[in-house]
C-alpha cells in the first residue's frame, strides 16, 4: 500500500513539476500616442553628406531650424491669443 502511494505521489509530482517550472508571465501591452505618424521623407531634400563631421553640421543645421520654427509658432500664437482677448473685450462691449 505505501508503495502504491508512493509511486500515486511520484507520479503526481512528475506531471506537477513542469507545470511549475514553466511560468507563463504575459506582459502588459504598453501603447504610445506620439501624434499622427510622420510624412514619408522625400530623400531629394535629405541632404547628402559624406563625413560625420558634415553630418554633424547638417544636423546642427536642422536643429536650428526647428528650434526657430519653434519661437515663430509660440510668437504667432501668442499673437492670436492677443487678437482673441481684443475681440473677446470689443464684442462685450457692443454687446451691452
Amino acid at each position: 500500500m505505501k508503495r502504491v502511494l508512493s509511486c500515486i505521489l511520484l507520479l503526481a509530482l512528475i506531471g506537477v513539476v513542469p507545470q511549475l517550472a514553466c511560468v507563463n508571465v504575459r506582459t502588459p501591452d504598453v501603447r504610445i500616442n506620439a501624434g499622427p505618424p510622420p510624412e514619408d521623407i522625400n530623400s531629394a531634400q535629405v541632404p547628402v553628406t559624406s563625413t560625420h563631421e558634415e553630418a554633424r553640421i547638417e544636423l546642427e543645421k536642422a536643429y536650428r531650424q526647428i528650434r526657430y520654427l519653434e519661437r515663430e509658432n509660440r510668437r504667432l500664437q501668442e499673437r492670436g491669443d492677443k487678437y482673441k482677448e481684443k475681440y473677446k473685450r470689443l464684442k462685450d462691449k457692443y454687446d451691452d
